[in-house]
C-alpha cells in the first residue's frame, strides 16, 4: 500500500568476525492477549502512519495458530509494517507463516527498498488458492493453499543484488534485488515489510489473512562502513591576495565502503541587506495544473523544496526573504517553515525546523514575508509550508510539468517522501522563495567533495582558502559539515579559521589543543600545556559548561547534555581555541 510511514530504526545486534547465522527479530505473537493491537503491543512493529493501537494496527487473534495459541489477524483496514532500517549490504532470510481464508477476497503483502516510494515486490493470494509475484514489471504465479497454514520465505543477499521468494516450500522466482515491483531501476536496499489488508480483486482493499512465526535472519554478516574524521578543527593562515591549504583526514575503520560529501558554510556575522535585486527560488513552471490531498481523515502536512548547496554559491551572505506558494482553498492558519540542511546520506529530506511563521492562508497565492529573513550560509536551503489539512480537502497546488528532484518534497507523518510519483502526479509544487541581499565571496573549496572510502582505508581532504580582497588582521570562520552514509557518525563538523597575516606561517608557534573522542558518550577530555578556562556552547548559543583550570589535561562529563553539535572554546595562557564535538 502506497501511504506514508514512520520510520523507527531498529539496531540489529552486533556481529563478529567467525560469523554463525543470527536471529535478529522473531514474533510468534504468542505473549500478547488476543483482542490486543501488535505495534501497540510491541514497539519493534509499527502501522502506516505510525498510528498503534488504531484500525492501522492488526489484532492478536486465537482463531487461527500455527505455533499456539496466537497469530496476527490483518483485515479491513489494517496496514502492519515491521522496518528493517535501509540496509544495503548482508544476506537475510525473512520466513514466516501465512493462512489464507478462502471466505475472504484474498491476501496481499510487500517488501519495499525505499518507504514510501520504492516498493521491491508485491505479492498477492486469491481466496480460491494460489497467487502471484510482481517484481521487475512481470508477475510470476504459485500455488498455495486455502483454510490451511503453509510456509513463506524471501532470501534477499545485497552483497551479491540477488533476491528470491519461496511459497510453500516451491521457489517462486530468483531475481536482481534492485528490480523494482513494477521496473527493473531500483535502489539495492532493503528497508521494510508491509502486510496490509490488500487483495488481487480489482476494486477491494479488505484482504482477510493471519500470520504466524515472522523470523528475521541474518545469514552473512552486512559489510558496514565506520566513517570518522581524524581532524578535529583546521586552523589556516595566508597573506592578503594569496591562497594557502590544509589538510582533513577522513577514515574508515569497518568492514565495508562508505560515501562521503561535505559542504562548507561560513559564519557571516553581519550580513548586508543592501538590494543586489531580487531572485525567486521556484521550481513550478505555471499556475496550477492539478491538486492533491489525503481522504483518511485530519491530517498534518509539511510541504517543502530544496536549493541545494552547488546552486547557492552565488548567493552566500543573501537572506531568504518570502516564501510563497498556493491553496486552493482559505485555511484558519498554517505556517511557513525552514528546514535545517539533513544530515544523512541515507534518509534525504529536510532537517529539524529552524524556523517558522504562523498566518492565515488565503485560497489562490499567498505571500508571506519573513518577520526575521533567514541567512544563506552554503548550506542547503529547504523551506516550505505547514498546514492541517480537513478531511477530503485537495488543497496541494501541483503544475503538471515534470519534477525536479528538489521541487516536491512532502511529509504526513514522521518521514519525508519525493514527489508524488505513486498516485501519477510526478509534478512540482507551486512553492517557492525569494532571496535578496549582497553576497560574500566564498573563499572555501574542499577536494574530493565527495566520494567513497574503502575499509580499512583513509583519504585526505584538501581544504583550499582563498584571502582575495581580505585585508592583514581579517579573520574568517566558516565550518566544513562531512555527511557519509555511516548511520552511527552521519554527520561531523570541522571548524576552520582563516587568518590574514604579513608574515610567514612558519613565525607562527600557537599552543596545540586537542578535544576528544568526538563523537563522545560519556566525557569530553581536553589537552593543551596550559588551559585556564573551557566554555561549552549548544548550537543555540547557550553556555552549559563555564569552569576555570590551572592544568594541562582535564576531563568534563557530558551527563545532562542533549545529544547534539557542541561548541567547546579553550582558554590558554596567550590564545582562544574554539572546536566543536559531538555528543551522543
Amino acid at each position: 500500500m502506497k501511504k506514508s510511514l514512520l520510520f523507527l530504526l531498529l539496531m540489529f545486534a552486533a556481529i563478529s568476525y567467525g560469523f554463525a547465522q543470527n536471529v535478529v527479530f522473531s514474533d510468534n505473537f504468542d505473549s500478547y492477549t488476543a483482542g490486543s493491537h501488535l505495534a501497540q503491543s510491541n514497539s519493534a512493529w509499527t502501522t502506516w502512519n505510525n498510528h498503534p493501537g488504531t484500525a492501522e494496527d492488526g489484532v492478536i487473534s486465537n482463531a487461527q495458530a500455527v505455533s499456539q495459541p496466537n497469530s496476527l489477524y490483518i483485515s479491513g483496514s489494517n496496514d502492519q509494517v515491521y522496518p528493517f532500517g535501509n540496509y544495503t549490504t548482508g544476506h537475510y532470510t525473512l520466513t514466516f507463516n501465512y493462512y489464507v481464508p478462502s471466505s475472504g477476497n484474498g491476501a496481499y503483502f510487500n517488501i519495499q527498498h525505499v518507504l514510501l516510494s520504492q516498493w521491491a515486490l508485491e505479492c498477492y493470494f486469491h481466496s480460491t488458492g494460489g497467487g502471484y509475484l510482481s517484481v521487475g514489471g512481470s508477475e510470476y504465479n504459485f500455488s498455495s493453499p486455502t483454510n490451511a497454514w503453509f510456509p513463506i520465505e524471501f532470501d534477499v543477499d545485497m552483497d551479491n543484488d540477488q533476491a528470491s521468494l519461496t511459497v510453500n516450500n516451491v521457489l517462486v522466482h530468483t531475481w536482481p534485488f534492485h528490480y523494482q515491483q513494477g521496473n527493473t531501476n531500483g535502489t539495492n536496499q532493503l528497508a521494510g515489510i508491509n502486510f496490509y489488508a490488500g487483495s488481487p480483486i480489482s476494486g477491494s482493499t479488505s484482504g482477510t489473512y493471519y500470520v504466524d512465526d515472522f523470523v528475521v535472519t541474518e545469514v552473512s554478516a552486512a559489510l558496514i562502513g565506520e566513517f570518522s574524521v581524524n581532524t578535529e578543527s583546521l586552523s589556516l593562515t595566508a597573506n592578503p591576495n594569496t591562497s594557502t591549504t590544509g589538510t582533513v583526514e577522513l577514515g574508515n575503520t569497518g568492514t565495508g565502503g562508505t560515501d562521503f560529501y561535505v559542504i562548507p558554510t561560513y559564519d557571516i556575522p553581519n550580513p548586508n541587506p543592501a538590494s543586489t535585486g531580487e531572485t525567486n527560488l521556484q521550481y513550478y513552471l505555471d499556475d496550477p495544473y492539478t491538486y492533491v490531498g489525503w481522504t483518511s481523515g485530519a491530517t498534518d502536512v509539511d510541504l517543502a523544496i530544496c536549493y541545494p548547496a552547488s546552486a547557492l554559491q552565488q548567493h552566500i551572505g543573501k537572506t531568504l526573504n518570502e516564501i510563497h506558494f498556493f491553496f486552493s482553498r482559505a485555511l484558519p492558519t498554517a505556517k511557513i517553515r525552514v528546514y535545517a540542511m539533513n544530515n544523512s546520506l541515507l534518509h534525504p529530506g529536510p532537517g529539524a525546523v529552524v524556523y517558522e511563521q504562523t498566518f492565515v492562508p488565503d485560497s489562490g497565492w499567498n505571500s508571506i514575508p519573513l518577520t526575521t529573513p533567514y541567512l544563506i550560509d552554503g548550506s542547503d536551503l529547504w523551506f516550505g509550508v505547514w498546514y492541517s489539512q480537513p478531511e477530503g480537502a485537495y488543497l496541494v497546488a501541483l503544475d503538471g510539468y515534470p519534477a525536479n528532484d528538489f521541487g516536491c518534497w512532502y511529509k504526513i507523518s514522521a518521514a519525508w517522501n519525493n514527489r508524488f510519483t505513486n498516485s501519477d502526479y510526478d509534478y512540482n509544487l507551486c512553492l517557492g522563495g525569494e532571496i535578496d541581499g549582497t553576497p560574500i565571496t566564498p573563499w572555501l573549496t574542499v577536494n574530493p567533495a565527495n566520494g567513497s572510502i574503502n575499509a580499512g582505508a583513509n583519504v585526505n581532504s584538501t581544504v583550499t582558502a582563498n584571502t582575495n580582497g581580505m585585508a592583514v588582521g581579517d579573520t574568517k570562520t566558516a565550518k566544513l559539515h562531512y555527511f557519509s552514509s555511516d548511520l552511527e557518525n552521519a554527520a561531523v563538523i570541522v571548524p576552520v579559521t582563516l587568518t590574514v597575516t604579513n608574515v610567514s606561517v612558519n613565525e607562527h608557534n600557537q599552543i596545540e589543543v586537542s578535544v576528544y573522542p568526538n563523537p563522545a558518550s560519556d566525557f569530553v577530555q581536553v589537552t593543551s600545556e596550559q588551559i585556564e578556562r573551557v566554555e561549552i556552547y549548544n548550537m543555540m548559543g547557550q553556555k552549559v559548561f563555564d569552569n576555570n583550570y590551572v592544568d594541562s589535561h582535564v576531563v568534563i562529563s557530558t551527563n545532562g547534555f542533549a545529544p547534539g553539535t557542541y561548541t567547546v572554546t579553550v582558554y590558554t595562557h596567550d590564545q582562544k581555541v574554539t572546536k566543536q564535538v559531538i555528543v551522543k
